[in-house]
């Protein structure tokens, strides 16, 4: 336990986005974008029933850089959670307005 928290204080410490290792899975996300989502580069699209679900799907997928989370039309309860292997940065002309999402990716220092 000791072990996992030095680990994730020195991830913090150095920079690192992703940390990975037996018992701990640790991300660092950047501040969401309200009305904003990312249009391709989709792993997969999952539902969710809160923000947090969608980030905890992010985090066990390694190959996850971002994702938009969003409302289901007609279902207050469930949510749309779209994982994506690409960020607003390599896929800025993919990155489009959409009210009804936000879109979040992993922070690099």
């Amino acid at each position: 336990m000791h072990l996992s928290i030095i680990s994730l204080l020195c991830a913090v410490a150095y920079g690192i986005s992703r940390i990975s290792g037996p018992n701990v899975k640790a991300v660092y996300f950047a501040e969401k974008i309200k009305g904003q989502m990312l249009n391709g580069s989709l792993i997969r699209d999952v539902e969710v029933d809160s923000e947090s679900s969608c980030q905890l799907e992010c985090v066990n997928e390694e190959r996850c850089q971002s994702y938009n989370f969003g409302t289901i039309k007609g279902d207050s309860n469930k949510f749309k959670c779209q994982l994506s292997d690409s960020d607003r940065f390599a896929g800025f002309v993919k990155f489009i307005e959409d009210k009804d999402f936000i879109y979040r990716g992993i922070k690099v220092s």
